[in-house]
């Protein structure tokens, strides 16, 4: 079996693609209801009358149509007649209305969770952003309700609302990076009576392939090494593979990602499949998984690339050729004589794992190492260096697809993923650090406006060695330090930041630090407030905001007595909330010492939920904790635990170098996606204006790492 995987950019760097678009939308209908006449209609009005509440309100119906790429930002433009300074909400609302017959007693309901923004000056647009509220091509139903009354202009009064949708690279342009990638596990890890069926020890273990956290580290993974969208093993309808592959292409999409993937179609490997049977199957294809953003498409057409078997020849390409009726871009493997064909496809490619380098004029592929599970010796030997210098060699070179040979098939021995015995700081390995370091051509620098946060808790001990592991790490990565409280134990007493000093201390200057309980072991925290001065915040409060990029940054004190409370209406959560109202950053990062949600040994700790519930009201992204000593990341939700893909994510960092915890118990927390107790190290955060990236930095000798990406709301 055999699968190729397709990918453009990476964390630090992207291939170039298609430019971001705006396109503008105007409404097809609008028109106000009201509870004081319900059966009236007001959709000829020149105006659309709107609260105090929700008796009344605006209808509105866009038509999205030929919405390309992923959708990164929504914007809802009215224009004002009245209302200056109050607040206007906007949810969803059902599509069985029309403009000229509907009344508040027959009006759809508003759905959902609203989203909103202040009113501005009368004879002007006010713009709303409604990106959650907008998912792609199709028919967009809106309701509008106010804080107090508000006059905006209809269609027929000359100013008809709009919507501007923002979208992001819709599709990689050549040249394109790619790697053999393999979606078969777990029930490859066993085979021919071997277990696990490889020569190697792959630092994830022995993982699912339709896991949703492998699906996501390994997306994270690829692009970490420039690669950019995924072409799986595909073995024909109704196979495990096939539906894997709509579980990738979902999880996926899901997460907005720019990665992308196409189909490796194996049949072409067992026999000779007749036009019939490959023109059915492409036409499946197209059916069920064309239309997804997340499929790699190139001028508009879906691509597949086809596996031969040894005898293939000219007959292959010309069965290809009658059976690619429905226009899909095709890549065929190449045979002696490829060439001279009368029948020629898109593009040649070349699955050749035993040769470190193969150059055709449209691809080149390049092997790592070749070592079956099964053999006694390698066929082609592991040399970092050769692999370095045929990096080099395909990133210089004029071919359209960069093939690497493989992500991940293991029994073959030719992956590229991470293992025990080619690990690495970056917690990538050292071949995808290589893909990393030399991007290609097409590559575009990091973002002037990305920025970089590291993050990690509970950190220094006199006794303890741990901290000086991790501030290792800190020495060869630049960026804002967040230390996440309990910095120095046992007490937070002036000889204890001694400690702190000798290790993290170095890097005071780039440090914005949370107070812990530890440091209030200590009268009033004082050698916390003194080592650190203004950076912590106004002494005796251990709460403040900040920027780091493009992103707003809040720090809290959750040791809520001393900071006079983390209830509602309490002086921090009112801070907050005038602090969260004050901001124009799309994107909110908030981090405290004791965690909300955790496996850990003391659990969740509920007197956050307020100060949770602000954040998630603000459309906050990510919650930074740490408090137990170990890792855990979670999926976004609520303050009340329920998951939510608009919820804010929290990870528990307590892995700054003081001791291990181990979890309270061997089920993890609800909405618990990932955890390790046996590691120090590092939260890596880039921070891009409208997303982050992360990734954990293990202590060297240590392989456990977890990586991932998500948008701002």
């Amino acid at each position: 079996m055999l699968a190729l995987v397709v990918g453009v950019g990476g964390s630090s760097a992207v291939l170039s693609a298609s430019a971001p678009a705006v396109q503008r939308f105007t409404a097809i209908a609008d028109a106000s209801v009201s509870a004081a006449r319900p059966q009236q209609n007001f959709g000829a009005a020149k105006d659309l009358l709107i609260g105090p509440g929700s008796r009344s309100r605006a209808l509105l119906r866009f038509r999205l149509h030929d919405v390309r790429g992923f959708v990164s930002g929504a914007d809802l433009q009215v224009f004002v007649r009245s209302g200056r300074g109050a607040t206007l909400a906007a949810r969803a609302a059902g599509k069985r209305w029309t403009e000229r017959r509907v009344a508040y007693a027959n009006a759809p309901r508003a759905l959902g969770r609203a989203v909103g923004g202040l009113i501005g000056s009368a004879g002007a647009w006010t713009t709303i952003d409604v990106t959650s509220l907008v998912h792609g091509s199709g028919m967009l139903s809106l309701s509008l309700s106010a804080s107090r009354a508000v006059r905006l202009a209809s269609r027929e009064g000359g100013h008809p609302p709009r919507i501007l949708v923002h979208t992001g690279p819709a599709q990689p342009t050549f040249p394109i990076r790619a790697a053999f990638y393999y979606d078969w596990y777990p029930e490859a890890w066993s085979q021919q009576g071997v277990k696990p069926f490889t020569k190697y020890h792959p630092s994830a273990g022995m993982y699912d392939s339709g896991s949703t956290a492998s699906i996501r580290s390994h997306i994270a993974a690829m692009q970490y090494g420039n690669i950019v969208a995924g072409i799986v093993s595909w073995w024909g309808v109704g196979h495990p593979t096939d539906r894997r592959f709509g579980k990738i292409l979902s999880v996926t999409t899901a997460a907005r990602s720019a990665f992308r993937w196409a189909i490796y179609y194996e049949p072409e490997g067992q026999g000779n499949p007749s036009v019939d049977r490959i023109r059915a199957d492409l036409e499946y294809i197209r059916s069920h998984y064309a239309s997804s953003p997340s499929m790699l498409k190139i001028s508009k057409r879906f691509v597949v690339f086809a596996y031969a078997d040894p005898k293939d020849g000219c007959e292959m390409a010309d069965r290809w050729k009658q059976a690619n009726t429905v226009n899909a871009y095709i890549s065929l493997k190449a045979f002696p004589g490829y060439r001279n064909c009368a029948s020629q496809p898109d593009a040649w490619h070349q699955y050749s794992p035993a040769v470190d380098a193969v150059p055709l004029s449209s691809s080149y592929s390049i092997s790592p190492g070749f070592y079956l599970a099964t053999a006694s010796a390698p066929t082609l030997a592991r040399d970092l260096e050769r692999w370095r210098r045929d990096v080099r060699a395909m990133a210089g070179s004029s071919a359209r697809f960069q093939l690497i040979t493989t992500f991940n098939e293991w029994g073959e021995g030719t992956a590229v993923e991470s293992a025990s015995e080619w690990a690495s700081a970056s917690g990538y390995g050292a071949y995808l650090d290589a893909l990393h370091d030399d991007p290609g051509a097409g590559v575009s620098p990091p973002s002037s406006s990305d920025a970089t946060l590291l993050a990690a808790g509970d950190i220094a001990a006199c006794a303890s060695g741990g901290d000086e592991a991790t501030a290792k790490l800190l020495a060869s990565n630049s960026g804002t330090i967040a230390a996440l409280g309990d910095l120095a134990y046992p007490s937070g007493t002036t000889a204890d930041f001694g400690c702190y000093n000798a290790s993290w201390g170095k890097y005071k200057s780039r440090t914005k630090p949370a107070v812990g309980n530890h440091e209030y072991l200590t009268s009033r925290a004082a050698p916390y407030f003194d080592y650190f001065g203004s950076a912590a915040g106004p002494r005796g409060k251990g709460y403040y905001s900040d920027s780091v990029g493009a992103w707003h940054i809040v720090v809290l004190n959750s040791n809520c007595s001393p900071a006079g409370g983390c209830k509602l209406g309490s002086p921090q959560e009112r801070w907050l909330r005038a602090d969260l109202a004050g901001t124009t950053a799309k994107c909110t990062l908030a981090y405290w010492h004791h965690p909300l949600f955790s496996s850990g040994q003391h659990g969740d700790d509920v007197a956050m939920r307020p100060i949770w519930d602000d954040l998630y009201n603000a459309h906050a992204e990510i919650v930074l904790v740490g408090h137990d000593h170990d890792y855990e990341r979670f999926a976004p939700q609520t303050a009340s635990g329920a998951p939510d893909p608009n919820g804010v994510r929290e990870f528990v960092v307590g892995t700054g170098g003081k001791n291990h915890d181990r979890f309270k118990t061997a089920v993890p927390a609800p909405n618990s996606e990932i955890r390790n107790d046996d590691t120090f190290g590092l939260l890596k955060l880039t921070l891009h204006p409208d997303g982050y990236n992360w990734l954990f930095l293990p202590e060297a000798g240590k392989t456990f790492s977890d990586a991932g990406s998500g948008v701002c709301h």
